[in-house]
């Protein structure tokens, strides 16, 4: 054998070495993905605290203060979505119930192995939106439950963060520019809506597979607008500052038909808190 055969050969001996390495860690990295979803899961429930389930999906998140404290900040805004999705999920399986195992908790562990495994990952036009709505939807759904009866001031605060770090996921992703006072806006308007629907709480208590869930108006109204305005924003920036009419005309429409269905035909006070 010649020893350009020979190289020909160690090279591909090192390619087939390199898949088989990278199917590997794919592997270990899905399956540490379903346990922290399983366990945050199943510790909400065994120990009937939030605590736990929030702080492994803290802990999971090590990675991000692995670096010079300088970083931290950067990394936590960067990571921001991520945080609301994971703290909110563990946060909603607390709320669905902690006298034993249900469905919701099963479907809440689904979703949330979904997010880590399917949708978290991507980096995508249109899988940065969808993380958007997941943190905004999920976030303020948790929110709205769980500040039910304290301060509006502490779901103020936590709607603007939310609302802040959801717009910065999408707005990083496009051309170079400065979003920090659009980030700023969004994240008023969010704790806006909060203190609006705070003091004007209506939830649609679903019953169904054994066991009973309610869904705030909140989570429905902050993802119709985010919708909205991420297409605004992206509008003016393809076109110089100018929102287009076509580019938004169809997501105010359904946005605007959907709350007046919601506020105008499904707010009895049958369901309220």
């Amino acid at each position: 054998m010649g020893l350009r055969d020979r190289i020909k050969r160690a090279m591909a001996d090192y390619i087939m070495l390199r898949k088989g390495r990278n199917a590997l860690s794919t592997a270990i990295h899905v399956l540490l993905n379903i346990a922290l979803a399983v366990v945050s899961t199943a510790l909400t429930v065994i120990s009937g605290n939030w605590i736990f389930g929030v702080l492994l999906v803290l802990l999971s998140k090590w990675r991000v203060v692995a670096v010079r404290p300088r970083y931290w900040m950067l990394n936590i805004k960067s990571n921001l979505v991520d945080f609301t999705v994971g703290i909110s999920l563990a946060l909603l399986v607390f709320m669905a119930g902690t006298d034993g195992l249900n469905a919701w908790h099963i479907i809440l562990t689904l979703i949330y192995i979904v997010w880590l495994i399917g949708i978290k990952p991507r980096s995508e036009t249109i899988m940065t939106e969808i993380q958007s709505l997941c943190a905004v939807f999920f976030g303020t759904f948790a929110t709205a439950l769980i500040t039910t009866n304290i301060d509006s001031l502490l779901g103020v605060l936590i709607c603007f963060i939310i609302g802040y770090g959801a717009s910065r996921h999408v707005l990083m992703q496009g051309e170079e520019h400065d979003y920090t006072l659009t980030t700023f806006v969004f994240g008023i308007m969010l704790a806006e809506l909060y203190w609006i629907f705070y003091h004007w709480s209506i939830v649609y208590t679903i019953q169904s597979i054994g066991t009973t869930i309610s869904i705030p108006q909140l989570p429905i109204a902050a993802t119709t607008m985010f919708f909205v305005f991420a297409r605004g924003y992206k509008s003016a920036v393809r076109h110089d500052g100018l929102i287009r009419a076509e580019d938004i005309r169809l997501p105010v429409i359904f946005s605007v038909l959907l709350m007046v269905v919601m506020v105008f035909f499904f707010s009895g006070a049958n369901f309220n808190i």
